[in-house]
């Protein structure tokens, strides 16, 4: 008989690990509090309009590549992918807009127009950004982290001071760069992961490679048609998901969870994945004598800022925006105190609009 395993959450992760247990021979259940799997990719549909609650960046698109063939599958088998070109608009000033193109040489054209000789720069910093990226993803990330001799390797030991982990973004970029515009074009992408450029290790210059070289796509139909693939996938290998069915805490033998409890009963089970936060797992679902931390401890923490999302449908198009459109008219520094240095609400906010209409009709309806 198949061990069963119990994975909570539906979002990106719970659906990947439980993709990852049916193929090696379990029996999966995915419990989900919400009405459909998506997590923090969830979609939101009213009066016709389809808004994609959380991501609407889709980078790094090799990473979807792995996961859809790593289970039989492709991803133009489960939705269309296509690639932005302008990947996005960036504006300075009212006047001052840039579009950020998906050609390399137009790419350069751009920088050296900016900045007399900065092409060269910037050239040198995406052929280090992708060594980054190749050793990063290849022998860092899809390590299984069974233990710390996965990293004893004589090749990679070698590459980590080309990886720059003791140097900040901050300093690499701006050491080849003295255009502020073009300083915050490679800048911003480290602020997705709720960090400041100063203290962000060079390493993340991956960030620029993914942004710049792999390119800005996006799936038709929205964020949404990723989450509904990868259920497809792990619905053809028999997982089964139960929507609506929050997990509430643990059925505990001596030394494993013999079940996840739900409103509807206790699901048994061999094993648990939780892909739900870790706090709210240790504090909410773990009884106290279980738990790694206290509540003080976890009070003590600065949790990374979220955003306020607005979710809008208007009658008619809007000039002069594309689908995505970055507003870096105001000045970063005080920006990224009053979110990381001293946290208030921003004066003079910087914020990111995207539109999918300008790419895909589909996710409006008509005029």
């Amino acid at each position: 008989m198949k061990k069963h395993v119990v994975v909570i959450g539906a979002g990106f992760s719970g659906l990947s690990a439980a993709c990852e247990l049916a193929s090696n021979g379990f029996q999966v259940t995915v419990l989900e509090k919400n009405i459909s799997a998506g997590g923090r990719a969830a979609v939101f549909h009213d009066q016709g309009y389809t808004f994609d609650m959380g991501p609407s960046w889709y980078w790094m698109p090799d990473v979807f590549d792995w996961f859809f063939e790593r289970y039989g599958s492709s991803v133009a088998e489960q939705y269309d992918l296509q690639r932005l070109d302008p990947g996005y608009r960036v504006f300075f000033g009212k006047d001052d807009i840039r579009d950020i193109p998906a050609s390399l040489d137009d790419l350069y054209a751009l920088f050296e127009a900016e900045e007399p000789g900065s092409a060269r720069h910037l050239k040198k910093f995406l052929d280090d950004a992708a060594y980054k990226y190749k050793v990063g993803m290849q022998d860092l990330v899809f390590k299984p982290c069974h233990s710390v001799m996965e990293f004893a390797d004589k090749r990679l030991l070698s590459s980590l001071f080309r990886m720059q982990l003791f140097t900040s973004l901050e300093r690499e970029v701006r050491s080849k760069f003295k255009s502020e515009k073009l300083r915050r074009l490679l800048e911003f992408p480290v602020y997705f992961l709720g960090a400041l450029p100063s203290n962000t290790p060079a390493l993340y210059s991956i960030l620029n490679y993914a942004d710049l070289v792999l390119g800005t796509w996006y799936p038709m139909g929205g964020m949404g048609k990723i989450v509904e693939g990868m259920q497809r996938v792990a619905e053809n290998m028999g997982v089964q998901f139960r929507f609506n069915s929050p997990a509430t805490g643990f059925d505990l033998g001596d030394d494993r969870v013999k079940a996840v409890l739900t409103a509807d009963g206790p699901v048994v089970c061999d094993g648990v994945i939780a892909s739900a936060d870790y706090q709210f797992v240790e504090q909410q679902l773990l009884p106290a004598d279980k738990r790694n931390y206290s509540a003080a401890y976890w009070n003590k923490k600065v949790m990374a800022p979220s955003c306020l999302i607005y979710y809008l449908g208007v009658d008619g198009t809007i000039d002069g925006l594309k689908h995505h459109n970055l507003f870096f008219d105001e000045s970063f520094d005080d920006f990224a105190e009053a979110i990381y240095t001293n946290p208030k609400w921003p004066e003079n906010p910087l914020f990111y609009t995207c539109i999918p209409t300008k790419t895909d009709a589909s996710v409006a309806p008509d005029g």
